[in-house]
């Protein structure tokens, strides 16, 4: 019988980067389980950041309304499908909300695993460490995963992000935030900063579908240029064929790696 996960990526602080935490990495690598779409779910009255990803292939996309209702029953619904599920949870007061909701109902034992998403700022790293804190004592098996987002990899990563990894090389003898985590909860994985996350998007699907979409670029940019298509044309078939290229290297630099860390996780 095939497990289905539901996976809720959440975090009160804003701007740390859920959507793409949520579309680019756990979608795709749910995707890859099944082969069949995702159930996605955006709780965000503010934002919606999911039609960016409109001719996506791996998802059914679906808004849930928020304010001014009691989200029990519809989590219940949700958490019950019989379908991969992704909750894209968006910040302050929603995932306040949203979370309580999950612990007030009881389908918080229904998840399977909670992504926090954070960036390097100090109140990033406070705010995902409330979630984790929540989600443990709700449900103390849950599976909880920090996903450090937007690394520059022209960095060390623990410089980047000393805040919650700590000093590593001890200038400044503080402990990162993950030194107050339980140790067999110190799971996270990485998320490299990179253009093509943007302009994949720009295209309406995720890196991933980018990276192992079935295009002969390089046959449609010397048709052009065979043919003597305008000199835009031919520059966006060049920036399309260099997109593919950059997409398919972070997929095997970066994505690989992290959907490894989270089958280490879920297993």
């Amino acid at each position: 019988m095939q497990k289905f996960y539901k996976i809720a990526v959440i975090n009160t602080k804003g701007g740390v980067g859920k959507s793409t935490i949520s579309m680019q990495l756990v979608v795709p690598y749910l995707y890859q389980k099944s082969q069949n779409p995702i159930s996605f779910f955006e709780f965000d009255d503010e934002n919606e950041d999911s039609i960016s990803f409109e001719k996506s292939k791996l998802v059914w996309l679906e808004k849930v309304q928020v304010a001014g209702k009691d989200l029990r029953e519809e989590l219940r619904d949700i958490l019950l499908l019989e379908n991969h599920i992704v909750m894209d949870v968006g910040a302050n007061k929603t995932a306040v909300y949203v979370l309580e909701s999950l612990i007030d109902s009881g389908m918080v034992y229904a998840l399977d695993a909670v992504v926090i998403p954070l960036m390097d700022g100090e109140l990033d790293a406070t705010s995902a460490i409330n979630i984790y804190q929540k989600c443990k004592n709700a449900n103390p098996s849950i599976k909880t995963v920090f996903a450090l987002n937007r690394w520059n990899e022209n960095r060390e990563l623990e410089s980047q992000f000393d805040i919650f990894l700590g000093d590593k090389y001890g200038f400044f003898d503080t402990k990162g935030v993950i030194n107050y985590i339980d140790e067999k909860d110190r799971n996270y994985l990485v998320l490299a900063d990179s253009d093509a996350i943007k302009y994949s998007r720009a295209f309406g699907i995720t890196l991933w579908e980018f990276a192992n979409q079935d295009m002969d670029v390089d046959a449609e940019l010397k048709e052009a240029i065979e043919k003597g298509a305008s000199k835009e044309e031919i520059k966006r078939l060049s920036f399309k064929k260099s997109l593919k290229s950059d997409c398919e290297k972070y997929n095997d630099r970066i994505l690989k790696k992290a959907f490894a860390k989270l089958d280490e996780i879920l297993a």
